[in-house]
């Protein structure tokens, strides 16, 4: 059928959007708009604490549309009413994006799959991605110290959902976006569980690799001065008390598997955590975690949400 030739295309082309682990490249155009895909969403508004406006799509739990309204979705681009199962507070599942594109991407598909299991999905772009607040940026960072607060901020709108259940706020991300999420789980009391795909445990051991892997100088790969590097992965580790997945490619060259076991391995004995190696997958893209296999990957994350919860 189109609608699904055109989906398995949309996955396949994120070789340089997903898990990248570069330096920031914001991406201001969406590829296209959630009802596209035929899904029921609203926006959040979201401010920071430095008033700037961040893109946030709320995409509440939602049942299964059948295979001719999905392709009527596609062709005629229109937004549906926005309406919820029940009343029923949810787990939600936060998905930030990485260091380049735009939640455009495969954070669509990933809600597309997520609501239809009766889980709330919430997407959202960077200051200066998407059409979120324009924002200076340079290029040659690695990250940005505000991009937490942009995390915070989203965190904090969701949590006051009627449909949210703020005790089950589930952060996800990948490369950059992995150790974001870890950070803002760590410090923010409404984060009830985390997913971190292809996580650096620590600047000190992954900036070399990226130097290395993309022959940077050290002007090409910059680490904000005010970043709190003393929070990494593997720094907060024995003191995360939520529960955690931790997922990466076998084959990854830039975040390897033994960033993540030693990131689990220092977890508290205490907390409900689980790591998976994903054989044959690399750092992101095409043949990344979360494409390599996405129905494998989908069925694992619903598992871990379903089981904690």
């Amino acid at each position: 059928m189109k609608f699904k030739t055109v989906l398995i295309l949309l996955i396949f082309i994120l070789s340089g959007t997903l898990c990248t682990l570069n330096a920031i490249k914001p991406d201001k155009k969406y590829r296209f708009y959630p009802e596209k895909l035929g899904l029921i969403y609203r926006e959040l508004d979201v401010t920071t604490k430095d008033s700037l406006k961040i893109k946030t799509w709320f995409f509440p739990a939602q049942d299964n549309l059948p295979e001719k309204e999905l392709e009527r979705a596609w062709d005629e681009s229109k937004k549906r009413e926005y309406k919820v199962l029940d009343e029923t507070k949810r787990p939600t599942l936060i998905i930030c994006n990485g260091d380049a594109g735009n939640m455009s991407w495969i954070q669509l598909h990933l809600a597309q799959e997520m609501t239809t299991r009766g889980i709330n999905v919430v997407t959202f772009d960077w200051r200066d991605f998407g059409e979120s607040s324009v924002w200076p940026m340079d290029t040659n960072y690695m990250c940005y110290t505000e991009m937490l607060w942009d995390y915070d901020a989203v965190i904090n709108k969701v949590a006051k959902e009627d449909t949210v259940d703020s005790s089950k706020i589930i952060l996800m991300g990948w490369s950059t976006g992995s150790y974001l999420s870890m950070i803002a789980a760590y410090n923010n009391a409404f984060t009830g569980a985390y997913i971190g795909i292809a996580t650096p445990s620590s600047f000190e051991e992954v900036m070399p690799v990226i130097k290395k892997v993309q022959n940077k100088k050290d002007e090409e790969v910059i680490i904000p001065t005010d970043f709190p590097t003393h929070q990494m992965p593997v720094y907060i580790a024995p003191e995360f008390n939520k529960p955690t997945f931790l997922i990466v490619g076998d084959k990854d060259d830039r975040t390897f598997p033994s960033m993540s076991q030693d990131i689990y391995n220092l977890l508290p004995e205490d907390v409900e955590k689980d790591i998976w190696v994903v054989e044959g997958a690399e750092h992101g893209g095409r043949y990344g975690p979360v494409t390599y296999n996405f129905k494998n990957f989908i069925a694992r994350i619903d598992k871990f949400i379903k089981d904690i919860f």
